[in-house]
């Protein structure tokens, strides 16, 4: 059971998705963003539910959470690609459509608690590029290259073709059918993976791939 902080300014519809995520998590209602380091400061939570009408256009609120070691989901309308792939690149966690919610909210926040992302799978390729144009400068450290080229070493053959279907955005369930798996030795290949290489998600380790084909 995962401790979560829902911020939305409109009273009912935070109780509406309090009442979702409730069945499997412990939920508290912020109404006030600034609130949320004061809440932080006293209990330990792991997730960010968040309205995306409490975003400034910069998505420093975004960097504000992560910093605050908090994934983050966002509620929001009709979003852009463009503007997923820059929530998410701004420290973000996944994105869900309003309409979706009581479908799809506790679905999202679980994957987030496991270390997944929630986004449309056809923008991750584009995510893990914009991710990567953002970390270009540690790229051309070669010590930091010749960590990535050590860290691969420790992975089975199974762990790094696991690996290379994360690169390209592939589910589970298609990594299973892929490599003629199941789909719960994908997730313990991953848990493996994850520990070997000291990556906290599967995102992660797509841009530690990305960096390490890169020139």
């Amino acid at each position: 059971m995962a401790h979560i902080i829902i911020l939305s300014e409109a009273p009912n519809q935070a109780e509406r998705w309090a009442s979702i995520l409730s069945k499997e998590h412990k939920t508290k209602v912020l109404h006030d963003l600034n609130k949320v380091s004061e809440n932080t400061a006293n209990a330990t939570f792991n997730l960010v539910v968040i309205d995306a009408k409490l975003l400034d256009s910069s998505f420093s609120t975004l960097v504000s959470l992560a910093q605050l070691n908090l994934k983050v989901l966002v509620i929001g309308q009709n979003w852009s690609d463009d503007n997923q792939i820059e929530a998410l690149a701004s420290g973000c966690s996944g994105y869900c459509e309003m309409d979706t919610v009581d479908q799809l909210l506790l679905k999202a926040a679980n994957h987030l608690l496991t270390g997944d992302i929630w986004i449309q799978r056809h923008l991750i390729p584009r995510l893990i590029n914009a991710l990567s144009e953002l970390s270009g400068d540690i790229r051309k450290n070669r010590h930091h290259q010749q960590d990535i080229e050590n860290k691969l070493t420790l992975l089975s053959k199974r762990e790094l073709d696991v690996a290379e279907l994360i690169k390209t955005g592939e589910s589970n369930k298609a990594i299973a059918a892929k490599l003629n798996i199941s789909e719960r030795t994908v997730k313990a290949h991953l848990t493996s993976i994850f520990n070997k290489l000291e990556i906290p998600d599967r995102l992660h380790l797509a841009l530690f791939l990305k960096e390490m084909s890169s020139p």
